[in-house]
């Protein structure tokens, strides 16, 4: 039965390295492809007029433009920030999709724009919803996608903890 056990966190972790490794390499391709394409014209690809389209920023801030001009400082933070969260993996794994996603598409994420601000000094955004006043990037959506996959994880287990802690209040009785 242990064996069991073992084949499945190492699966969680093999998942969680497909994922980061898919991530980054999905994240980085397509900014230097947009990167590429703006340097020869600077004209937005409208996709859905007023509503979607492709067009280039250079992000000195963080995620969706927050916190511009600050390189550096976010540069220490997303390092400290991966760190964190693979420290935090290995003492708390779970071997559940919904928790290997959260932490596949964040950790991708991070790394994807880490790496612009390192080599760059900037990060490359290039998608733009005109409902919203920000360009972004798929390593931001990585991120968002997997904060929001953790959070649902973090949710049903918590639920599940308390029917644990319910049944077992009623057995002992």
């Amino acid at each position: 039965m242990e064996n069991k056990k073992k084949i499945k966190k190492s699966t969680s972790y093999i998942i969680i390295a497909i994922i980061i490794v898919v991530g980054i390499v999905l994240d980085l391709v397509s900014k230097h492809f947009f990167a590429s394409y703006f340097e020869k014209t600077s004209k937005s690809i409208v996709v859905i007029p007023n509503f979607f389209e492709f067009t280039f920023l250079k992000n000195t801030g963080a995620a969706y433009g927050m916190f511009g001009d600050s390189t550096l400082g976010l540069t220490i933070v997303s390092i400290v920030f991966i760190i964190a969260f693979v420290v935090f993996d290995i003492f708390n794994h779970k071997n559940d999709l919904l928790y290997a996603f959260g932490i596949g598409l964040i950790i991708s994420g991070a790394i994807g724009n880490l790496v612009d601000r390192i080599f760059l000094g900037y990060v490359r955004d290039f998608v733009s919803i005109k409902l919203f006043s920000f360009v972004f990037n798929l390593a931001d959506l990585f991120i968002t996608a997997g904060v929001i996959c953790f959070l649902i994880y973090m949710i049903v287990a918590m639920i599940k903890e308390k029917r644990n802690n319910r049944k077992n209040e009623v057995d002992s009785k």
